[in-house]
């Protein structure tokens, strides 16, 4: 699916993963967590990326796991940041490193792809 580097690609790519989520047998709390995860990665794809091309979002099912990778026009390689709780935002890859299976990112030839994956059950 892509989407467009603005505000609303949150909202259509949650929409979009929770129906594919679904369509692959996950419970509602894998759905709500691809949902969560989903909005956090597209909403850093938006919030960083250089916009000059559409969001790219991909899912992946594989030996009862879904993998979703959202890549953007930006080469530059996110970032765990850790903020004091009183700072809001900045937390996405933190999530990722603690409510997924595993995460990471791969360079793209105009950009990357930040990656994660779940387990289903």
């Amino acid at each position: 699916m892509q989407v467009a580097a603005k505000r609303e690609a949150a909202r259509l790519g949650r929409r979009w993963t929770r129906r594919i989520a679904r369509t692959y047998g996950a419970d509602d709390s894998t759905v709500q967590l691809v949902e969560l995860l989903t909005s956090e990665v597209v909403t850093n794809a938006v919030k960083y990326g250089q916009n000059t091309g559409p969001i790219d979002i991909d899912v992946q099912c594989h030996d009862d796991t879904l993998t979703i990778a959202v890549s953007d026009d930006n080469p530059t390689p996110p970032t765990l940041k850790h903020r004091p709780p009183h700072v809001p935002g900045g937390r996405g890859i933190q999530l990722l490193e603690r409510l997924t299976t595993e995460w990471g990112w791969r360079p793209q030839a105009h950009g990357k792809s930040v990656w994660f994956t779940v387990a289903l059950p």
